[in-house]
């Protein structure tokens, strides 16, 4: 509780030892019901008062240091401990020990004057109602510029002053009083430790400091993974520990300001053995159990000193927040095979050598006669009217001018003269007669109808003027001279008269009717060049995106990259004002029409990554990594450590000296008997334990198979994956049932390669190449496994093309065309993920029985060559084993954007003693947390009761890392074993 400085009457006093220490202290009298008529009397009182201050200031201070050395935190469920406010036990604690301290010493104070004797006097604490009422009476609060002084007030001190044994005068004083106690600032530390290791991967404290380790180490180690290194677990749980306990120590620094020397002793010897560790199996676990404890407590005591070798620098990219840049890739091949394709290029030939023939009609008024009349004869009412409209048309009569667009050609005409007779008989009433008068306009239209043919109506691309395009004998070509020469029939002579009639009526279009034309033979050649200079240019078109957002989902390059494209059309297509002929409309038509394609493409893909993003985001939810919202925030605010503790400063108080003292140092996940750690009790205890699930371990088990199935089903796995895992299993031991599985892999793969190369060669042959190149191509890939990786990975792809043209602009057209005809291979090409599935299984069984084999002979003797270089080749299997979550496009020749994987990490523990020094002047000041329980004679009937206990520090907390590798490789991910590793004490 926090009170507002009482300033009232106070006294300064000032203490000069070892750390200058100044209080204040005053005694306001509350004068008595009886009339002060003695001066005795009066002197006895002040000078009792005088020295109640001394008395109180120590009993403060003893019952200050009492209270920091069995802290009550939790009240008991006892009539004293109940007494004590939940959210205020300790400081209510520290008011019930300074009142039964001050009332103790004002028992033994006698100050006499005149034959007067004084004496200060408390009530007893005779149950828990007098317990409260003795609470209500002090207070505390903190003092001083850094809050290590105490300022407390006891209120309501009775001084009784007595002659001869009859009570001659009371007077009721307030005492107020600071003394240099850091009792509050220990306690302040404690709590806000013990908050900030229960905080939140979003909130400062132990969340956030594990969260930034893990990232450290697990982007680390996963780009090493993908790099080649022999490591098959990113992250396992000795990372986990040693992140934990570099993140306690942060907070303790940050919290407490200072931290344990031994525990940072003792993680840095962990630190080396989880380095040494990687180097000798890659990753593998090698812990021996409660011997690695032992050392851990050695380390901590000062027994062992080990300098922590100083990690490799991340490979550059290995950052969430690095950049890549991601292309538009197989979509600009799929579109230029597709477009070039024979089906794809007759369309688009097709749409631009065709010409659009409508008739045109334009009529022009040449004479207008009127008769009769639409008066009433008379005073007549008006009924209403009715009017008739007859056209008659005749051949012949002046022609009327009508206008053609530019680009088009009239290709007949026909003149005709139409009569409208437009005859309204009116009606009128008076009475019950009526009568009609008639009215008569009569009209003669002069009427010229054409056959206007329009060059490629629905070619795509921006519609301009064709110059040339019904012109013959160009350079350029035929264009649609033919359609001039011989122009189909696009209405008879009966037509003609309806639609003069229509034409006067204000309605003279017809319906456009396609004639297809010619394309030149060598069109190709003239649209191919242009098409893959464009193809060149798009397909390099790139946004940029962060790793972490492309492995948080947070992104849609293939949405951007549409975008980009629609904004860039215009300026891509790059269509003149004027075509100048049909070939040159072609040019511009291919280019819209490729453009479209790459759009449609990437606009599929977008939808694919929406549909693996949701699937993405239901994995996390299942297997409770919590939503990809939350993981962006864990993400972003991993860096942002917490605040460090305020800074020791001078004046009254002082600094606190402040020491750490932790037991267990080093919070290891495996037991340690409590006699080790000097802590209470009997039996062993387990410091840590922690979980972490890898979301998208290996991809033919587990979590993983609800997203993949993306990918083909969750029954079948890509080639590429099929390849990895055959590859991995090479010089693997297997039994029987095992080695049958792998028999069965190889033969899928061989079968699935050999689909692949088929449709190679079909490419080839139907751009007239030998065929016969695949196979020469390949034999540099020695077995299915190779062989499969190439074909997946695009490597055979760039391969058969240099092989198979030379020109660098065919060899480039040829080469999309043999990529998107892979990706479409590819796609059916897959494998039984039983036959993946069974395989991993095996070559994670070899790994681990070499690891548990080797294990402890490589630590302990790391210059055993062959023993290390066992569990290297044991770990290279496993690492070799392909994992993680490739980020749609997948199986894209090349590869894709990223490749994903997220762990998932719970962590709970705590210390069985948390223990604060304050090295302050003659005596210390010791605040310990350890689970006592703390009882205090409150009553004194010579029994303790039971106030409530010294909660250990305890913490839980979760947290979530992502980590996101380059496409290719053998991706990121745990190999080495199941997708849920759980500490001992889980």
């Amino acid at each position: 509780m926090r009170l507002a400085e009482d300033r009232r009457a106070r006294v300064p006093f000032a203490l000069v030892g070892v750390v200058l220490l100044v209080g204040a202290a005053a005694l306001v009298a509350v004068p008595s019901r009886e009339p002060r008529t003695d001066p005795a009397v009066d002197r006895a009182v002040r000078e009792a008062t005088a020295t109640t201050t001394g008395v109180l200031r120590t009993a403060v201070a003893d019952a200050a240091r009492a209270a920091a050395r069995d802290p009550v935190i939790d009240p008991a469920a006892t009539p004293a401990g109940r007494a004590l406010g939940n959210d205020t036990a300790f400081e209510d604690a520290l008011r019930v020990r300074i009142y039964l301290a001050a009332r103790e010493r004002f028992a033994t104070l006698r100050a006499r004057a005149g034959g007067v004797t004084a004496t200060p006097w408390l009530p007893p604490v005779d149950n828990a109602s007098d317990l409260r009422a003795a609470i209500g009476r002090v207070s505390v609060a903190r003092a001083g510029p850094n809050g290590t002084a105490l300022r407390v007030r006891v209120e309501n001190v009775t001084v009784r002053a007595t002659r001869n044994g009859r009570e001659v005068g009371r007077r009721r004083v307030d005492a107020n009083l600071t003394v240099a106690s850091p009792v509050l600032a220990l306690h302040d530390r404690a709590e806000r430790f013990q908050d900030r290791l229960d905080g939140g991967p979003l909130e400062p404290g132990l969340g956030r400091r594990l969260t930034a380790e893990l990232y450290l180490l697990a982007w680390a180690r996963g780009y090493a993974q993908y790099g080649g290194a022999p490591v098959a677990n990113v992250l396992g749980t000795r990372h986990v520990e040693l992140a934990t306990n570099g993140g306690a120590l942060a907070v303790q620094t940050a919290t407490l300001g200072a931290s344990d020397p031994a525990a940072r002793r003792a993680k840095r010897w962990a630190a080396a053995r989880v380095a040494a560790e990687s180097l000798l199996g890659g990753g593998l676990d090698g812990r021996a159990g409660a011997s690695r404890s032992g050392a851990l407590l050695r380390a901590a005591s000062g027994e062992l000193r080990a300098r922590t070798p100083a990690g490799p620098d991340r490979p550059a990219g290995a950052t969430p927040e690095a950049t890549v840049r991601v292309r538009v890739g197989s979509s600009a091949d799929r579109a230029l095979a597709g477009l070039l394709g024979e089906r794809g290029f007759r369309n688009l030939t097709r749409s631009v050598y065709a010409a659009g023939l409508r008739l045109r009609a334009r009529a022009e008024r040449r004479r207008t006669e009127r008769s009769g009349t639409s008066d009433p004869p008379g005073a007549w009412a008006y009924a209403g009217r009715a009017t008739s409209v007859e056209r008659t048309v005749s051949d012949g009569g002046a022609a009327v001018r009508l206008s053609v667009p530019e680009g088009r050609r009239v290709l007949e005409r026909y003149t005709r003269t139409v009569t409208e007779t437009r005859t309204t008989r009116y009606r009128w009433r008076r009475g019950g007669a009526t009568t009609n008068t008639t009215a008569t306009v009569t009209r003669e239209y002069a009427v010229t109808l054409a056959v206007v043919a329009r060059p490629a109506p629905d070619a795509p691309g921006p519609a301009r003027p064709v110059l040339a395009a019904f012109d013959p004998d160009r350079p350029a070509g035929p264009n649609l001279a033919d359609v001039t020469r011989n122009p189909p029939s696009v209405v008879d002579e009966a037509d003609v008269d309806a639609y003069a009639r229509r034409a006067v009526g204000g309605s003279p279009h017809a319906n456009t009717t396609r004639v297809p034309g010619d394309p030149p033979a060598d069109l190709r050649e003239a649209v191919a060049p242009d098409l893959t200079r464009l193809h060149r240019q798009v397909r390099n078109l790139s946004v940029a995106a962060s790793r972490g957002a492309l492995g948080t989902f947070d992104t849609n390059p293939a949405a951007r990259l549409a975008e980009r494209l629609r904004e860039r059309r215009t300026e891509l297509v790059g269509a003149p004002a004027r075509y100048p002929n049909l070939r040159s409309r072609t040019v511009y038509a291919a280019r819209a029409a490729y453009l479209d394609r790459v759009i449609a493409d990437l606009e599929r893909r977008a939808a694919a990554a929406r549909r693996e993003r949701s699937a993405a985001a239901d994995q996390l939810r299942a297997v409770g990594a919590g939503s990809l919202e939350r993981l962006r925030r864990v993400m972003a605010a991993r860096d942002d450590g917490s605040p460090a503790a305020p800074p020791a400063r001078g004046g009254l108080g002082g600094p606190l000296g402040l020491s750490v003292d932790t037991a267990p140092s080093y919070l290891s996940v495996t037991s340690v008997g409590r006699e080790r750690l000097d802590a209470r009790g009997n039996g062993t205890v387990t410091p840590l334990a922690t979980r972490n699930r890898n979301v998208f371990a290996v991809p033919s088990t587990g979590a993983a198979d609800a997203v993949l199935g993306l990918f083909g089903g969750p029954a079948t796995v890509g080639l590429g994956t099929a390849a990895r895992t055959l590859r991995a299993s090479r010089g693997v031991d297997l039994n029987a049932t095992a080695r049958t599985t792998r028999r069965q892999l190889r033969s899928a793969v061989r079968d699935r390669s050999r689909q692949v190369a088929a449709a190679l060669r079909r490419e080839l042959v139907d751009r007239g190449v030998d065929g016969g190149v695949v196979n020469a191509a390949l034999r540099r890939w020695e077995g299915p496994a190779a062989r499969a990786l190439a074909l997946s990975n695009g490597s055979a792809v760039a391969a058969v093309a240099r092989a198979s043209v030379s020109g660098p602009g065919e060899r480039e057209r040829l080469a999309a065309a043999l990529r998107a005809g892979a990706d479409r291979a590819l796609d059916e090409a897959r494998v039984p993920r039983r036959l993946v599935a069974g395989t991993t299984g095996a070559v994670r069984a070899y790994g681990r029985q070499v690891a548990a084999e080797h294990a402890g002979s490589a630590l302990a003797n790391a210059t055993d060559r062959a023993t290390a270089e066992l569990r290297e080749r044991a770990a290279g299997r496993l690492a070799a084993v392909p994992a993680g979550l490739p980020v749609l496009p997948a199986p894209a020749v090349g590869g894709w954007y990223a490749t994903v994987n997220v762990w998932a990490v719970d962590v709970r523990g705590g210390y069985e003693r948390v223990t604060l020094r304050s090295r302050r002047g003659v005596r210390d000041t010791v605040y310990s947390r350890d689970g006592a329980t703390v009882r205090l004679d409150v009553d004194d009937d010579g029994d303790r009761e039971r106030l409530g206990n010294a909660s250990r520090v305890t913490f839980a907390v979760s947290t979530a890392v992502v980590v996101v590798v380059p496409p290719g490789g053998q991706g990121v991910g745990d190999t080495a074993g199941g997708a849920d590793e759980r500490s001992p004490g889980w």
